[in-house]
């Protein structure tokens, strides 16, 4: 049952989606900006950075919101390890393996204090770069398909309900 409220909320969200009064360019637009948002490391921001993005380059603040939500708890994991190995092909840096040997990495006590955080530092610096990497490619790819199917859709559903589409009850034009 949580699975099908969900589904029912998010079929609620997009139907509400193709009825904003606005263009059809500037909702498309308002979802890409949410798409490239929610898909890049950002998070706890995401909805902030959405709005503010979509404000300068005038597209429709309200659209791009429900994309912020894609990246949550559930979702986080598997979407960051795709644009982190994306990233890893594109400009390198240590793969899973290197990454967990560095994560557990011992350090000798008598280093110090400041040794471990400069270990962590180093580390999160080497998978900071394929990550952003990663991530600014998948969501400029994700967000440019998402404005042209919105577009689409928006475009689609203002023809239908301007009455420039078949009723289907109509029977065949002469």
């Amino acid at each position: 049952m949580p699975f099908r409220t969900a589904w029912n909320h998010l079929k609620a969200a997009f139907i509400r989606l193709l009825h904003l009064n606005d263009s059809p360019h500037r909702i498309a637009l308002g979802v890409a900006v949410g798409m490239f948002v929610a898909l890049t490391p950002t998070w706890g921001i995401q909805m902030l950075l959405t709005v503010a993005i979509s404000w300068l380059v005038r597209a429709n603040k309200v659209a791009g919101l429900p994309c912020a939500w894609i990246t949550n708890p559930l979702t986080t994991v598997p979407i960051y390890s795709f644009c982190y190995a994306v990233g890893l092909t594109l400009v390198g840096g240590p793969g899973a393996d290197r990454f967990l040997q560095m994560l557990t990495a011992s350090h000798d006590p008598s280093s110090g204090w400041l040794a471990p955080i400069e270990g962590w530092w180093d580390l999160m610096l080497a998978v900071a770069a394929p990550l952003w990497v990663g991530c600014l490619v998948i969501g400029a790819a994700a967000a440019a398909l998402m404005y042209v199917v919105m577009y689409y859709l928006v475009s689609a559903r203002r023809r239908h309900r301007a009455g420039e589409c078949p009723s289907e009850t109509a029977g065949p034009s002469p």
